[in-house]
């Protein structure tokens, strides 16, 4: 097989098409952040981002996004921004990850959530998460007869009337293009983002410029959904996703600290669910649910999303496994509890200033690991 890379802004209209197609082709690859579209949306806002195409007989069978660093290590597109990763690769094709990472011309590629049922990362990785999946192929009203009676559904339903009562009759709106209202979720997410010891991404101008890119993008195969819940005529809580033809991804949520107690954020998701399930969506992915697990709520299936190290250099994959097992030993030491939350902000930020900092589209790096203010 034949694997040939070039600059993901240089892909050709022939190469979107046959890409749009391998999704379709395929259930499993018909997430948002699998789309050609996203791909490109982050080479507009970055230089770093490449795409090794795959060939056979002189035809496209697959194609393999990612960042390439200085140090020749390979990243997911978007960094830690990106949920589902992965080769988009055609039914039978077989490919191997070490073979495709050293045809790229990496030393390694670090996956952070590459799908599960794409047996090649199955050796290289080193650990493995839930991410929540809300199954719609039934329907909505199927979906909403199994959840209804839920304790969790009854205490949702009492937070909203209680929201109502503070703050005016709630509204939905599925997609709102105003960027103000989108300058407003960022702000949220920025007054937050640092309590957890985490880079304030929302703050690097790469990642506003691809958030505001993808909320502009609205075509049949991919959309930016800005989805707000008001509360009179108040925005209390926001959240830009992704929407494939039949997928929707919530991706970046928040809301208005004000109204913590009424829990708007969950009554937001509530309502995306139910327009998603009306709209004909199959699924909405709703990410990880080991670190959150509010979404256990509303997930009736779920995926696997692994992490790990493809070596092409085998000793990068060690060290990456090393590392990986010794930060979790810190994180669940008792003795060290204290200072390792310390210690393992400190890294987080290090490494977070990494991944979200890079070659932006001007060529400049951004990205200087503070963190947000609480």
């Amino acid at each position: 097989m034949k694997v040939t890379v070039i600059p993901a802004r240089a892909l050709a209209t022939e190469h979107i098409h046959a890409w749009s197609a391998l999704q379709q082709a395929s259930p499993e690859l018909c997430s948002p952040f699998l789309s050609p579209e996203f791909t490109m949306a982050v080479a507009m806002a970055r230089t770093d981002v490449c795409v090794g195409i795959l060939e056979q007989n002189g035809r496209p069978v697959g194609f393999f996004p990612y960042q390439h660093s200085r140090l020749a290590i390979g990243h997911p597109v978007g960094g830690l921004l990106n949920d589902v990763q992965g080769v988009i690769v055609a039914p039978g094709v077989e490919w191997r990850a070490m073979d495709l990472v050293r045809a790229c011309g990496l030393a390694a590629w670090r996956f952070t959530r590459a799908r599960g049922s794409q047996a090649a990362w199955q050796p290289f990785h080193y650990a493995r998460r839930i991410s929540a999946v809300v199954d719609l192929s039934d329907g909505w009203s199927a979906y909403a007869d199994t959840m209804r009676h839920g304790v969790s559904a009854q205490a949702l339903d009492r937070k909203s009337r209680k929201l109502e009562r503070k703050a005016g009759p709630l509204r939905f709106e599925p997609h709102s293009d105003d960027p103000a209202v989108l300058r407003r979720l960022m702000d949220w997410k920025l007054r937050r983002y640092g309590s957890h010891g985490y880079l304030d991404a929302f703050a690097v101008p790469w990642v506003r410029q691809l958030l505001a890119r993808i909320h502009a993008t609205q075509t049949a195969s991919f959309a930016g959904m800005l989805s707000v819940l008001y509360a009179g005529d108040e925005p209390v809580a926001a959240n830009l996703g992704l929407r494939s033809r039949d997928v929707w991804h919530y991706w970046c949520p928040a809301y208005d600290r004000r109204f913590w107690r009424c829990s708007p954020g969950l009554l937001l998701l509530q309502r995306i669910i139910q327009h998603a399930g009306e709209a004909g969506m199959r699924e909405v992915e709703l990410g990880g649910c080991d670190e959150y697990p509010y979404k256990r709520v509303f997930m009736n299936d779920s995926r696997i999303l692994l992490e790990g190290t493809v070596g092409g250099v085998p000793v990068i994959a060690t060290v990456d496994r090393w590392r990986h097992s010794s930060e979790d030993w810190i994180r669940h030491s008792r003795l060290l509890r204290p200072p390792a939350r310390r210690l393992l902000r400190a890294y987080r930020r290090a490494k977070h200033s990494l991944l979200y900092g890079g070659a932006a589209a001007d060529g400049r790096p951004h990205g200087d690991g503070r963190s947000a203010p609480d």
